[in-house]
């Protein structure tokens, strides 16, 4: 339950709330909304009689004032702006800003595991992923070391096709699978395409690793039988056919446990339809069942038997690939004391406090 209620869909609003929170900015935070204009900055202030004390037994937050600045989403100008001075924090920073600014003394960069993925998913009530020999062959030319380390600079853990990150406290230690185009090749063959086969993935490159994942799948696929066209679309464009495509490389967001992502996308509803979420199309009436009993499971040591099961379900017959789980960073000026990075990325900025002597 706290997890569920810490996720950000779960924000707790006043009742005079009416789908706007800027007309009624009311509610429990450290912070309260002063000012909000949008895609230019909002202004948060600091609220009187709070009721957590710091260490110190002071009344928190410590800062007076946070304003949040709208700069375009390519994060150059915010790079730009982070080593002029101008700002001190850059929000949700790529990998670009990472590469850009690790090294420079003038801010702290922290980098933060998360469960943060791009997910390769397969539409398992369309030809040809209608065949796990199919999808299974496609998963064995994913050369997953090359993408974290072309696509995310090597700032990421290596995934094995389960929407399970290593930092869920549940996880269960499961095997990587190899890149391995000759299994790809004869998987194929059984499948009855032992000329190779065609297809089409579908993507957005205005997410920079994921553009630079596609070009990779791409060449790898290639030895092992598949021939990739890449369908490079706007993100706006593509959150409009997330669920449509049959072969597509969907963002999904941290989550902070491992069973709240398998609920949302790989199971159906009490009418046996796909949940709406479940952009696959896949459902499996045993790995529904192990995840209601792992939902159900209280202790997590029992909760990772339960999960070993699932995982080892979904890498063998399920319908995604993943290759990385994304790291994220706190980039900050550092004159700002304890400033943490969050896999959600959370500005939790009750306890930060401002040293003017660095």
């Amino acid at each position: 339950m706290p997890e569920h209620l810490f996720h950000y869909p779960a924000q707790i609003l006043h009742q005079s709330f009416e789908r706007d929170i800027t007309k009624a900015p009311i509610a429990t935070g450290p912070y309260t909304l002063a000012e909000y204009v949008e895609g230019d900055r909002a202004v948060l202030k600091r609220r009187d009689g709070y009721w957590q004390l710091g260490g110190d037994g002071q009344s928190l937050p410590y800062l007076d004032e946070i304003q949040y600045i709208g700069l375009p989403e390519d994060q150059t100008a915010a790079i730009a702006a982070i080593q002029g001075g101008q700002v001190d924090h850059i929000y949700s920073p790529h990998a670009t800003s990472f590469q850009a600014l690790k090294g420079n003394p003038n801010v702290k960069i922290t980098s933060v595991p998360t469960a943060q993925v791009r997910v390769l998913r397969f539409r398992v009530d369309l030809e040809p992923w209608s065949d796990n020999t199919v999808r299974q062959a496609f998963k064995a030319i994913l050369n997953r070391e090359k993408i974290v380390q072309a696509a995310y600079f090597g700032e990421a853990a290596v995934g094995q096709d389960v929407h399970v990150a290593q930092i869920h406290p549940e996880y269960a230690t499961i095997p990587t699978p190899k890149y391995d185009p000759d299994k790809a090749k004869s998987l194929l063959a059984q499948a009855g395409y032992p000329n190779g086969l065609d297809v089409t993935l579908t993507s957005s490159d205005e997410w920079t690793d994921v553009g630079a994942m596609s070009e990779i799948i791409k060449q790898d696929a290639g030895p092992g039988g598949f021939n990739v066209t890449i369908n490079n679309v706007p993100q706006s464009t593509y959150w409009d056919q997330w669920t449509v495509v049959d072969l597509g490389i969907t963002p999904w967001t941290h989550r902070p446990l491992g069973t709240m992502v398998l609920s949302l996308a790989y199971i159906a509803d009490a009418q046996g339809a796909p949940v709406p979420w479940n952009e696959s199309r896949w459902v499996d009436a045993e790995f529904s069942a192990l995840l209601r009993e792992a939902e159900g499971t209280l202790d997590v040591e029992a909760r990772r038997q339960v999960m070993a099961k699932l995982e080892g379900i979904q890498q063998d017959r399920g319908s995604i690939g993943i290759t990385y789980w994304q790291n994220t960073w706190d980039i900050t000026n550092p004159k700002f004391k304890n400033v943490t990075g969050h896999p959600t990325d959370y500005d939790l900025w009750n306890e930060v406090w401002f040293d003017p002597a660095g």
